[in-house]
């Protein structure tokens, strides 16, 4: 059973991240939103060493939002090269509702 209060989606968005990385160093760079739900998205794609705790903007199109990285995906295949964040502005890509309607559909199936 999954714990988390959310529903999740299985997504391929692609996405500009913006931030600073672990040397200290401003970037922006182009990865793959995997998973979201209302409250946070796992990223993949980013070749930037970054640390948790860190601040990034996630930017689709004209919608953007910051995120904090909430864990980092070690050497094992199926996490490896992932971010895992967590949203800490008011916007979202996609509202609630749209998320939970996406999650049922696929639960569905």
């Amino acid at each position: 059973m999954d714990r988390r209060n959310n529903s999740r989606v299985a997504v391929q968005l692609p996405v500009q991240v913006w931030g600073v990385d672990a040397y200290g160093q401003p970037f922006m760079e182009l990865a793959i939103v995997t998973n979201m739900s209302s409250t946070g998205l796992v990223l993949q794609g980013l070749r930037r060493k970054i640390r948790s705790g860190d601040l990034l903007d996630i930017r689709m199109d004209n919608e953007r939002a910051q995120f904090r990285v909430v864990w980092i995906g070690g050497i094992i295949a199926r996490y490896a090269g992932n971010l895992g964040m967590q949203r800490v502005t008011a916007q979202a890509f996609l509202p609630s509702s749209v998320l939970a309607h996406c999650a049922q559909a696929a639960a569905a199936c």
